[in-house]
């Protein structure tokens, strides 16, 4: 819900926001249906896939962890953060992602 309140100064500043669910299609469809509005796409990945790819998951614990990650035009991991929790700092997100996208 942060991100997505703050999607406008983020795409002003020319980054494009996307999130990656657990949840099936049809269960992102009926979560995203109401309440809780997501100003950006929002990609269903039940198995995990993308989650492991770029280790945001806990083997151990066979759960998917929270990441943040900013992905230049080249694909570059250029800055990320992988947690038990949620990164909310937009402005930090914003401010960092501006200035590494900056650097030559």
């Amino acid at each position: 819900a942060k991100f997505s309140a703050e999607s406008k100064r983020f795409a002003d500043a020319g980054i494009t926001l996307l999130a990656i669910s657990t949840d099936s299609r049809q269960g992102l469809k009926q979560s995203l249906n109401g309440d809780k509005k997501v100003a950006f796409p929002v990609i269903s990945d039940p198995t995990c896939e993308i989650f492991r790819a770029y280790r945001a998951y806990d083997d151990f614990e066979q759960t998917p962890l929270h990441g943040t990650f900013l992905i230049d035009a080249a694909g570059l991991v250029r800055w990320h953060d992988i947690g038990y929790e949620p990164f909310m700092d937009t402005s930090f997100v914003l401010n960092e992602s501006k200035r590494l996208l900056a650097l030559k």
